[in-house]
């Protein structure tokens, strides 16, 4: 991974003080991540829905649909800011967007079956933070519909959706490997290893490019019997998931193809959704794609954790100097679809996201290295 990073650093790096040539520390990335993340609940928080508004500013029509998977990250971005500051405030915050989704949604379960996998890692950390039984509950409660996902079929694999059984895709099985994984961490139940595991071989196998670690977005049964791959949507989200869960099983069984298999994809990661020309990533709209690259850049930390990838530090370095550098951030807090230009609103809070977990990530990273 190293040498397709250094070709990229050499065009787009100013030499400078500190590690990542601004003299950036982890201080002024603490300072900044808490400043993204107050900017996101001044722009995005309903305070009497209790919850985090589709688009800033706040459009009514935008309110609808609930969006259960958007507001699912928003409660990674408040445990992203208690584990970096300790402020119970974001606790707080955490749990009412949980309870705000349940109750807008009508009910704690959803007929995306991936949209629940977010929230039960999301609801997941809540209950490590917390040790309550009413989260944990619930996570306990969306895994067991989770599982219910899996057929033994000519398909096989978790589906994606609960009325559509013909498709299987990458973001319903990688992100349920990593929820099974944690689950088998906190409570010892070797069955949820076994689903990790098994989930994680069935990606593997149907999904995941063997050569370059590119991930697919799915496999769809068609009409006349004939199971078709679509391999010309390579997702970040979905190469970020199956990262993951490389992770999450090394850490658990130390054995090294698990982490073998994250590096080989974080390689193909950077190489397929970097653009040459900045080191910036590539857009990925707005919508639910404005959420994508900002879960690969979570799970990215998650290896560098592991491995400590300079290509890894030196790229979420960058792309968050950039982000933060425009004079737009800087004045409204607002991150766009493109980094090195100002955000379009009404701006989708997926895309909000994705810009806040970067600068959390650039804060993580920075910890790390001075730890």
């Amino acid at each position: 991974m190293k040498g397709l990073y250094l070709v990229l650093a050499g065009s787009i790096f100013i030499a400078g003080c500190g590690e990542n040539g601004s003299g950036k520390t982890s201080k002024n990335y603490d300072s900044q991540a808490e400043w993204a993340t107050q900017m996101l609940l001044k722009n995005y928080w309903n305070e009497q829905g209790k919850f985090l508004n589709n688009a800033y500013p706040y459009v009514a029509e935008l309110e609808e649909p609930l969006h259960y998977w958007w507001k699912a990250h928003g409660v990674d971005a408040m445990m992203d800011g208690y584990e970096r500051s300790g402020d119970e405030a974001y606790l707080i915050k955490a749990e009412e967007i949980v309870k705000g989704i349940i109750k807008r949604n009508g009910s704690l379960f959803n007929e995306f079956y991936d949209d629940m996998e977010w929230l039960g890692l999301s609801a997941l950390r809540l209950y490590d933070a917390t040790e309550s039984e009413t989260v944990k509950n619930y996570v306990l409660k969306l895994w067991a519909d989770i599982k219910t996902a899996w057929w033994e079929d000519e398909l096989g694999g978790l589906a994606w959706k609960k009325d559509q059984r013909e498709s299987r895709n990458a973001c319903s099985n990688a992100p349920a490997a990593i929820l099974a994984a944690r689950l088998y961490e906190r409570f010892g139940n070797t069955e949820d290893l076994e689903w990790a595991k098994k989930i994680y071989v069935w990606q593997k196998a149907h999904l995941v490019d063997p050569d370059s670690g590119l991930v697919y977005d799915g496999l769809e049964l068609d009409d006349k019997g004939v199971i078709n791959v679509n391999k010309d949507w390579i997702f970040t989200y979905n190469l970020g998931t199956y990262i993951g869960a490389g992770v999450e099983l090394y850490n658990i069984t130390q054995e090294r193809s698990y982490l073998e298999d994250a590096e080989k994809t974080a390689t193909a990661a950077l190489d397929y959704h970097i653009r040459k020309e900045n080191g910036l990533f590539k857009e990925d709209g707005t919508g639910d794609g404005g959420l994508f690259k900002g879960i690969l850049i979570r799970y990215l930390v998650n290896l560098y954790k592991v491995t400590a990838q300079d290509d890894i530090k030196e790229m979420i370095y960058h792309n968050a100097e950039v982000l933060l550098a425009g004079s737009d951030a800087q004045e409204t807090g607002l991150f766009g679809t493109v980094w090195d230009q100002p955000a379009k609103q009404p701006l989708d809070l997926a895309v909000q996201l994705s810009g806040v977990f970067l600068v959390e990530a650039a804060a993580k990273i920075a910890k790390l290295k001075q730890g």
